[in-house]
């Protein structure tokens, strides 16, 4: 391709170029599109969209929004292409400053909210933690596919409105349209979070009775969780092996999830080991296991563990929080001393702490892992990457806005009573995107209603 454009100089374009330009995207080569984008005498909005969706391709999701932001700062007319792939970059990244920024270019360019659009918007809102903002761009849609319906019903299923998921499943049923696996993954995930075990169990049924939808892995994650949430172990165990296809070592890591959630040691131990044989290089399944000892106090198994997991060069991955504020991204690490506000945000978590310590908190300990005293596990947990942002959040949030935060882990048991309490003493909203779900704690409450 790049030779036969090389050779024939005459018959250069803007859409020769987009051509060799997409051939790159396609190809997974983004870096040279990139820099044939760069030498391009004249560009369009195809030339721009192209790399937007190169970037987005490659995972270069803050990239991508970066050349949306040039694109629309020199005045290039954007088109759907590069509205739907930025919408969807702002998505992945769970960044609404930059969704809302695309939002508002397509109100400003007067472009019609397509069925496309529509849906990128949905799924941008829903991950972004405006779950009401999303609902109201779905219900205002003229046309709706099933794409956008499969945005609104997992994305209410991820912030824990498992009864509303599943109403806005049966009322898609209503209108005639034929569910897929993503819809069904949607449904399911809305009965796990929520706890709907009779409905989960009916769902999971009609799959391929009704509608020759054949269950794939992920279906059986979502009853493998819905089951282990409820308590219901041994019979996730039960489905895990009576499955017709060779089951992801992520189904027996949901089990030991389960295992770890209910106290189940000796089931925990016994899947435990199973998982680091079956992915020894899997760093959590080493944490899973360490934890369900460590909360039964099994401090030499714990050591044990650690020991393994550091003969075989895996370590525990660290834990970041991230946090939009005035236009930049600012990630948090535990126990963070990076920020350029350090000394502000650890004088402010001070406060939060000595006001929280005033309204009765304690800090729960019991996600550490290490045999230490109790003074040093409450100092382990009290600079953990969340907390740093929600201090953050307090110095640069204006009060009466959510302060929101994305978590690359899921979010441990006392950083969520801890920001369940802030809610409640300072009187502040704060809506966090965990590895696995939102959580929008006000006055106290969690919408998980501490279910996760």
């Amino acid at each position: 391709m790049r030779r036969v454009f090389d050779e024939l100089p005459r018959v250069r374009d803007v859409v020769t170029w987009n051509a060799v330009l997409a051939g790159y995207v396609r190809a997974g080569m983004a870096r040279v599109a990139r820099e044939m984008f760069d030498e391009m005498p004249v560009r369009d909005e195809v030339s721009w969209s192209t790399v937007v969706g190169g970037y987005v391709k490659e995972g270069e999701l803050d990239v991508a929004l970066a050349v949306f932001r040039d694109m629309v700062e020199k005045g290039v007319r954007v088109n759907e292409a590069a509205v739907v792939t930025a919408l969807s970059a702002a998505a992945q990244l769970g960044l609404l400053e930059h969704g809302r920024f695309v939002h508002q270019v397509v109100h400003q360019e007067g472009m019609p909210i397509s069925v496309n659009v529509g849906a990128a918007m949905v799924d941008m809102y829903a991950k972004c933690g405006c779950v009401a903002v999303a609902r109201e761009v779905f219900d205002g849609m003229p046309r709706r596919d099933v794409f956008a319906w499969n945005a609104m019903i997992c994305g209410l299923a991820a912030h824990g409105l498992g009864q509303d998921a599943v109403e806005l499943f049966e009322l898609f049923l209503g209108e005639g349209l034929s569910p897929t696996n993503i819809t069904f993954v949607g449904v399911l995930n809305a009965c796990s979070r929520f706890g709907l075990v009779a409905e989960g169990r009916q769902y999971f049924e009609l799959m391929a009775e009704k509608y020759s939808v054949e269950p794939e892995m992920e279906h059986y994650g979502c009853m493998v969780d819905l089951l282990g949430r409820a308590g219901l172990v041994q019979e996730a165990i039960e489905l895990i092996e009576g499955m017709p296809i060779a089951p992801d070592p992520v189904l027996w890591g949901t089990v030991l999830s389960a295992c770890k959630k209910h106290g189940l040691v000796d089931l925990g131990v016994k899947v435990g080991s199973k998982l680091i044989e079956l992915e020894p290089a899997h760093d959590g399944h080493y944490v899973l296991l360490a934890s369900i000892y460590a909360k039964a106090k099994k401090w030499d198994e714990v050591r044990e563990v650690r020991k393994l997991m550091s003969s075989r060069g895996t370590s525990k991955s660290a834990g970041w929080s991230l946090m939009e504020a005035q236009g930049n991204v600012h990630k948090f690490l535990v126990g963070d001393m990076d920020h350029k506000d350090s000394i502000r945000i650890y004088n402010m978590l001070d406060m939060i702490n000595r006001r929280l310590a005033d309204a009765g908190y304690v800090p729960d300990v019991s996600s550490v892992l290490h045999d230490i005293g109790d003074e040093e596990k409450v100092h382990a947990v009290k600079v953990h990457s969340e907390r740093l942002a929600i201090a953050y959040g307090f110095i640069v949030t204006e009060v009466g806005n959510p302060i929101r935060i994305v978590k690359n882990l899921q979010v441990c048991g006392d950083c969520h009573e801890f920001s369940k309490m802030v809610t409640k003493v300072f009187n502040r909203e704060i809506i966090v995107r965990d590895g696995s779900r939102f959580h929008h704690m006000k006055e106290g409450k969690c919408s998980c209603l501490d279910y996760w």
